[in-house]
């Protein structure tokens, strides 16, 4: 599904954790579009934050893919569609993110 939530990442073993909005998200990851280049198979710890949730989704996932894409603009910048994989979610939260995309469905 088409969504745009709210995502920090950071990579397993790198300090510093870093903001982004998902392109679309579904029960099995998620697509970001991030400014560093990650390698497939690059572990990263997730907190996304899905609307009418009190607490944000706490996951582990893995890169998948990238595709690099610049931004449009008098400064366009270089940014890379990245697909995760989530490998670590709670049964409980992978229900409530099915929940999310469902809901949106039906709406439209």
């Amino acid at each position: 599904l088409k969504a745009s939530v709210e995502v920090k990442y950071t990579v397993i073993g790198k300090p510093g954790t870093i903001g982004a909005f998902s392109k679309n998200v579904s029960a099995s990851g998620l697509c970001l579009a991030v400014e560093e280049q990650l390698s497939a198979e690059t572990p990263l710890q997730l907190e996304i934050k899905v609307p009418d949730l009190k607490d944000p989704i706490r996951a582990l996932g893995r890169v998948v893919w990238q595709k690099r894409f610049e931004s449009a603009g008098d400064e366009p910048r270089v940014y890379f569609d990245t697909g995760i994989e989530f490998t670590g979610i709670s049964d409980f939260d992978r229900f409530n993110i099915n929940r999310y995309v469902t809901e949106r469905i039906e709406r439209r």
